[in-house]
């Protein structure tokens, strides 16, 4: 439809004209001496026109061959331009492809043609990021410092990188050193607080850890399990630093609530201190871990058993009188009926420690409960079925590592 109009526009145009050319009869002279020129009218307005027409391209002729260098320049720039651009997209999807190689190669060739500086330094981090993957130490500090002669707002993402490259190669120095270019650049980067939680911890630093978790958790920057286990590593760290059960007992006071009756934490303070001898306190600590029915408890029930032959007599007589108590809560608790069975023996109290051991059996049979029984069979003059429980025991553990 819209070719129709337009041919119909040009018919009608070019009839216009017709008629014009037609009544128009004039005529022009044109006197240069000796010479007369007489042309018409109309003619000469066709003349006119197509001279300056063709004058104009002339001209525009004439300056695109003198811009030719210069546009031969841009279309090569703008080749290459775009050559940079694909080859950066190839290595953002090579390096999340787990192409590191092939992520540092097209990075790499981007950097020829790049002309914008918020590319190149992209294509630089990529490139440090994997050549680092790539193990190859030596061109990674390379892009590390072309990335230094940017721009300082480019820094920041320099110093995370350098930060985290260090981190994963264990340099806590370098790493720390990095996180505090970054935190002068942004202090309230939460990303720069979360590596420097790990590069604390694996300095060995717990206040350190326990204040920067402590932070995150309020800023929603980590999840509650994550600070959980973050405090744990750092109570541990601080565990292996005490040298006494008073020591111990100091600290855990300072333990916040929540935390003090984790069984992981409580498992670990029970080594610590089987570790420094103070097995009664230990005790103390499963005892009361055992009372709070909120958590499953069979690794610190298996300890309280490991615990009985150290025990002081006053100790298990204590431990004794709460048992039933632990029962309740946990009728199903094999290691706990073998664990209260053990400190009935140590007692001597023969027929309580019997029925405790063989309740273990009825729930679980494991080789500790039916050795434990062949010992108290052998003390209580019952040969007989001592050797049942020994040969039962032996099966048990042939039964395991042959």
């Amino acid at each position: 439809m819209k070719f129709t109009l337009w041919i119909t526009a040009l018919f009608a145009l070019a009839v216009l004209l017709a008629l014009l050319a037609k009544l128009n009869t004039g005529y022009a002279i044109l006197f240069l001496p000796p010479y007369r020129l007489e042309i018409s009218f109309n003619l000469l307005i066709v003349s006119m026109l197509v001279l300056v027409i063709g004058l104009h391209y002339l001209l525009r002729m004439l300056t695109l061959a003198r811009n030719l260098p210069k546009e031969v320049r841009r279309f090569q720039r703008e080749k290459k331009l775009k050559t940079a651009r694909h080859a950066l997209r190839e290595a953002g999807i090579a390096y999340f492809e787990g192409r590191f190689q092939k992520a540092e190669r097209e990075a790499s060739k981007s950097l020829k043609g790049e002309e914008s500086i918020e590319n190149q330094a992209l294509a630089l981090l990529i490139a440090a990021r994997s050549a680092a993957a790539a193990g190859d130490i030596e061109k990674r500090d390379e892009y590390l410092n072309r990335l230094d002669t940017l721009p300082p707002r480019l820094q920041l993402a320099r110093h995370m990188l350098d930060a985290e490259l260090k981190l994963e190669a264990k340099d806590a120095p370098g790493a720390l050193d990095a996180i505090e270019r970054a935190r002068a650049l942004s202090p309230s980067l939460t990303n720069a607080m979360r590596l420097e939680l790990k590069v604390r911890l694996l300095q060995k630093q717990p206040d350190a850890v326990l204040a920067l978790s402590e932070k995150l958790l309020k800023a929603d920057a980590l999840e509650p399990e994550q600070a959980r286990r973050y405090r744990l590593a750092a109570y541990q760290q601080q565990l292996v630093t005490l040298l006494s059960g008073k020591e111990v007992q100091d600290w855990l006071r300072k333990v916040p609530d929540t935390e003090r009756h984790n069984p992981q934490l409580v498992d670990q303070i029970v080594s610590r201190l089987q570790v420094l001898g103070d097995y009664d306190y230990a005790a103390t600590l499963i005892a009361q871990a055992l009372a709070n029915d909120e958590h499953d408890t069979p690794e610190l029930s298996q300890e309280l058993s490991r615990l009985a032959e150290h025990l002081s007599a006053d100790k298990r007589l204590e431990l004794l009188k709460t048992a039933e108590n632990w029962l309740k809560k946990r009728p199903q608790d094999h290691w706990l009926l073998m664990a209260i069975g053990r400190l009935a023996i140590q007692q001597q109290l023969w027929g309580k420690a019997q029925s405790y051991l063989e309740a273990s059996l009825s729930i679980k049979p494991t080789l500790c409960a039916h050795a434990e029984l062949a010992k108290l069979f052998e003390a209580t003059g019952k040969e007989e079925q001592a050797q049942q429980h020994y040969h039962k025991s032996l099966e048990m553990a042939l039964a395991q590592h042959c």
